[in-house]
């Protein structure tokens, strides 16, 4: 009867030590969504910004480098915009012409620190594609 009772114990210590684990896993790969909903949110402001104005200008850059540093997306996160211009030397975009807003970053996820090295682990690239259309007519 004791004997029963003992193994009872160690199996709800091996139970929570494996929740435990799980849920330690479940943190670490909590900062993957979270920077890809910064990565999207960054990309969103851009395009509201290149409808408006229907532009990109160094403005453009100037407000994804803060949206970058705000949003804590690492200085390797990069913006492209693809798009038919109006007039390709001032990059301007008329009026109902869609553009496309490409972001790319990486969440590093390091799994083991060996003594006096380098982090090992590894990158999760991270893109986000948005759409937009302008709202400026150049003419």
């Amino acid at each position: 009867m004791k004997k029963k009772r003992a193994s009872a114990y160690y199996e709800l210590i091996l139970k929570t030590l494996v929740f435990l684990t799980l849920i330690a896993t479940a943190i670490s790969f909590f900062g993957v969504f979270t920077t890809y909903l910064n990565l999207n949110y960054t990309a969103r402001r851009v395009v509201r910004e290149i409808e408006i104005s229907g532009q990109v200008t160094s403005e453009t850059t100037a407000l994804f480098n803060t949206m970058k540093s705000a949003a804590n997306l690492g200085t390797g996160a990069t913006m492209s915009v693809s798009a038919t211009y109006f007039n390709a030397a001032q990059k301007k975009i008329q009026l109902r012409n869609t553009f496309t807003v490409t972001c790319r970053s990486k969440y590093r996820i390091n799994v083991f620190t060996p003594r006096g090295g380098a982090p090992m682990g590894f990158d999760i690239p991270l893109v986000v594609s948005l759409t937009g259309m302008s709202e400026k007519f150049w003419k």
